[in-house]
């Protein structure tokens, strides 16, 4: 049997988890693609299901926590998403 976490344990607990684990998939998709460009589409496919993967790992464990938990995660991957893309357009020549 799971046991859930309280409301406020669910809520910070899900949204850092979120942020970190949308920080690592996001920010390595920068690599990944770079992989494809140069022509290793065997390393970047790789590189693709390991994020993936791990992304679905992350918000399966989640799930197992509670409700709150997976929603809360969810919003820190997609916060987590808005920085990165933000950083990459800064960092982009114009």
């Amino acid at each position: 049997m799971t046991e859930h976490l309280t409301l406020i344990a669910q809520i910070p607990t899900g949204l850092i988890t979120g942020l970190v684990a949308g920080f690592v998939h996001f920010s390595t998709l920068h690599r990944t693609v770079r992989l494809l460009a140069n022509g290793s589409a065997a390393k970047a496919l790789a590189m693709q299901i390991a994020r993936l993967g791990l992304l679905l790992v992350v918000l399966l464990v989640l799930a197992k926590l509670g409700p709150w938990t997976l929603l809360c995660g969810a919003l820190g991957v997609g916060i987590a998403r808005s920085v990165v893309l933000r950083q990459v357009r800064v960092a982009a020549p114009s």
